[in-house]
This record gives C-alpha cells, sequence and structure tokens, in this order.
C-alpha cells in the first residue's frame, strides 16, 4: 500500500573541533567534496550512538558528545532525510589520534571556520557553523531546507 508518509534516512554528522576551534573534515573515497564525519544511524540505533559508532569507525577516536545533537535538519529534496548535527572539542590526545581507514575515508584535514565554504557544500558548511553556535549556547536547532538555509 502506498502513502504519502515521509519515511526519512537518518544521518548523523559530526562537528569535530580543536582547542583553537578548527573543524576537523574528511575526505570519502566514495565523493568528490570534502565532509563532515559520520554517516547513517542503523535501525534501532539511538542517533548519539549512531554519531560515535560513525566517528570511532572513520578516525579511530571516542569523542563525549552530548546526549542530543545541536542541530536537527530536514532535508526533503535530498529523499527526506532527517540530519542530525553533534558538536564536540577534542582533546589534544584524540587529536594526535586521529587515524583514517585508507578506504572509506581517505583523507582528513583542519579547516579555520571562515574557510568551510572554501571546502564544503554551502547547505554542510551553513549547517556546520549553526552547529557551532547552537552548541556554544547550549541550544538544539531546527532548520528545514528552503527556510532556514
Amino acid at each position: 500500500m502506498m502513502t504519502n508518509i515521509a519515511a526519512p534516512q537518518t544521518a548523523a554528522h559530526s562537528v569535530l573541533t580543536d582547542s583553537r576551534g578548527l573543524v576537523l573534515l574528511v575526505h570519502p573515497a566514495y565523493k568528490s567534496r570534502w565532509h563532515l564525519p559520520g554517516g547513517y544511524v542503523h535501525e534501532g540505533e539511538l542517533p548519539s550512538t549512531g554519531i560515535a559508532r560513525e566517528v570511532r569507525e572513520e578516525l579511530s577516536i571516542a569523542p563525549a558528545f552530548p546526549p542530543s545533537p545541536a542541530l536537527v535538519a530536514w532535508a526533503p529534496n535530498a529523499g527526506d532525510r532527517l540530519l542530525l548535527y553533534y558538536s564536540a572539542r577534542l582533546s589534544v590526545q584524540q587529536v594526535r589520534d586521529v587515524r583514517t581507514d585508507g578506504h572509506e575515508i581517505i583523507g582528513y584535514q583542519w579547516c579555520d571556520q571562515n574557510a568551510l565554504n572554501d571546502w564544503l557544500h554551502p547547505a554542510i558548511a551553513d549547517r556546520t557553523r549553526l552547529t557551532l553556535e547552537a552548541s556554544r549556547r547550549g541550544q538544539t536547532l531546527f532548520t528545514e531546507r528552503g527556510r532556514d538555509l
């Protein structure tokens, strides 16, 4: 039976910063652009567990993420996706311990917040800035593509 009810895919992304406020970007092997660490949440998995798993798989580190995302974004034109953005500041040791597997993630770099548009898709750059701002305020923001971005 067909319905008009949205059945969104849920993805969790991380905005990881170092002590200087630089943002960690990754280069997935399957994408032409740089991106944020993260990926799809598995069926039955809590989003906070999903982002922790994705970051551990992609970067070999385990940051302390808050239980709630800093930003919730709805992307209806991308297959009805619910995008959750979590923010965490990495310790000096975690920064040193970042490693990629060389298969799914083929590189990483630290990016100044003022240069996000040079490396990320504009919508992702905007969501990254909103995530950082919401995290600083201890809030969770909601945005819909086409309205807030």
